[in-house]
Formats: C-alpha cells, structure tokens, sequence
C-alpha cells in the first residue's frame, strides 16, 4: 500500500478515496457487521456524519475505530471511557500525542492511515464527542435494540420555557453544508454571545433544518421581554472618568441620576431593546452572511410561552419544536 512520503504533493481527497477504501478493505475483514452496528448505533443518538449540520463521525472513522477497537462492543466500551478534552488515536505511530494535539487542535484526533497529515476526525464537535460518550455509557448500563435503528416516539413537553422561534425561508440553490458551516452556525454563536450582552440570558439555542424550504433557529431565554429600563454602572466617584461621566449625563432629561451607590456613579436609562425579537433582529443584521442575508430578513418570528402557542406550526415544524423543547435525548430512560 502506497504511504505518503513527507515533501510529496498533499493527498487531495480524490487522491485518499480509493487509498481508503483499500486500507479498510485490507483490515477489516470479516467485521463489517461491527461497522455497521457502530454506524446504526451513531446514528440514532444523531451523531453519525461528517457534514457540517452534524459535525459528527464519518463513516471512514467507524470503519477506523472498529479496525482500532476489534469489534462493536469493545469500541463501545472504549468510547464510554474516552475523556471529553481529547481523543488520541494514531495507528502511524507518527505523533505523540502532545505535538498531536498542538497540530489538529480538534476534540477528536484520529490520525489517518493514509496520509498522516491529516486527522480522520476533523469534522467531529465536542458536543458530538459528549453524546457519543453518553450514550455509549447509557448502552452498556442498558443495551436495547432501539440504538440500532431509532424509533422516532412523540414527545409532549409538559410545560415550556419562554422560547423564540425564527422561520427562516430555505436560500435556493445553496448547498448544506454552505448554509450550515458558514452561516447558521455563525448567526447561533453570535447570538449566543451578544444577547447575554444585552441582558438576555440565553438557556439554550438549536438549529434545524429539512435542507429544502425551512430553517428553524429555536431560542430558550429566561424571558422573552425585559422591563423598559436599565441600572447603568458609571465609574468610581474618584477616578478620572467621572467628571465625562457626569457630563454625559447630568442635563440628559431621558435618564435618572447619575447618583451615587457605594462608591460608583450610576444611571437608569432606558433600554435599548426590551423584545428579545427586536435584539434579534438588531444583532442578526450585524452578522456579515452572504447567502442567508435576504432570508433572515423575511424571517417570521413566533414567541412561545405555552404548548398552545405550537399550533402556529405545521406537524413536521410542530414535533422539531416539542422536541426541542423536551430537551432530554430519546436514549434516556
């Protein structure tokens, strides 16, 4: 089998394929069953894929980790024990795994047979490595058949947090994983960072999509509408600041104060933006997005604060939602 030699060309992943597909053939042999297993049971906890949306395990990988492991099971006992910081895997004996970790800088590295440059497991998020470990865990205390082909049960959240939901029209003729990689993914960490900055504490924020005519951005918040003014912390009394400060202030009619609170000066002003829709929008339109611009500008946004609110939805739209808000992963029990 060819092995790249350091100073050739780089392997592009036309050049790999087929160098692939003779490393696993020449390993595996009878074990295709354990890949397939391993790729069922990824699967249904959703972590099964390489492409963007997922940012899980591609199907290379579970070939990789049953020749690594020898068989279903002991892959799955391994993956229980596995740290969530990082994952060293190297068959090449080419790194140690410091300088691994220093080159991939990924939570998953697994260096590939073929070409060692390159880490197998690139593409895998920590919270993919975290639901893999999880639910490997979960398996071994309870191994049933549903890891294997994922029965989709219907969940009826009991009651909801305050949630926003932004339908946001499908681009046409963009791919997924341009979509997913370069634009949803940035819109959610922006969101993420920036409504906390003005004062909404975000629970917890999801993304789905049918890739076709919708996508949903699914926001949890403590509240959807914060009260119409804010306490605005100045400087110390007695720091060089202060004297701006007061300037600032002291004829703005809008505000109340400055006053003094400890040793701090202080105003209350209005706020901003005290719908989380409004701050949405506002943070949504600072993100530099190229393909999704004109969508989010025809988003619908539809706050949700009882299970009656979820009638605004068609069924598919409706049960993406009910999961979300359930939160708990199919594999619990």
């Amino acid at each position: 089998m060819h092995t790249h030699k350091p100073g050739e060309k780089p392997l592009t992943a036309a050049d790999r394929t087929p160098l692939h597909t003779e490393f696993v053939n020449s390993k595996l042999g009878q074990r295709t069953t354990d890949v397939r297993l391993l790729k069922a049971f990824l699967k249904s906890v959703g972590v099964y894929g390489a492409e963007i949306k997922v940012q899980g395990f591609s199907g290379y990988v579970s070939e990789l980790l049953i020749i690594y492991y020898g068989s279903f099971l002991n892959a799955v006992k391994a993956i229980s024990n596995w740290s969530t910081r990082h994952v060293f895997i190297d068959m090449t004996g080419t790194y140690n795994e410091k300088d691994a970790v220093k080159k991939f800088k990924s939570p998953v590295i697994i260096i590939d047979p073929v070409d060692p440059n390159r880490n197998a497991a690139a593409s895998i998020s920590r919270d993919a490595l975290s639901t893999a470990i999880a639910a490997s865990r979960e398996f071994l205390r309870n191994p049933r058949i549903e890891f294997f082909m994922r029965v989709h049960k219907t969940v009826k959240p009991t009651w909801v947090l305050p949630t926003v939901v932004m339908r946001i029209p499908y681009p046409g003729n963009t791919s997924p994983d341009i979509v997913w990689g370069g634009e949803i993914r940035k819109l959610m960490s922006s969101l993420n960072k920036n409504l906390k900055k003005l004062d909404f504490e975000v629970i917890r924020l999801m993304a789905w999509s049918d890739d076709k005519s919708t996508i949903l951005l699914m926001i949890s918040l403590n509240e959807l509408e914060l009260p119409p003014y804010e306490l605005h912390e100045g400087p110390p009394i007695n720091s060089n600041a202060a004297e701006g400060f007061i300037r600032k202030y002291v004829n703005d009619l809008s505000v109340i104060g400055p006053f003094i609170k400890g040793s701090r000066w202080f105003v209350v002003r209005r706020r901003r933006f005290y719908d989380v829709v409004d701050a949405i929008k506002h943070l949504a339109s600072a993100v530099s997005l190229k393909h999704l611009r004109d969508s989010i500008n025809n988003a619908q946004y539809v706050k949700i604060r009882s299970l009656n609110d979820l009638n605004n939805f068609g069924q598919v739209e409706k049960a993406v939602i009910e999961e979300f808000l359930w939160s708990r992963p199919w594999w619990l029990v």
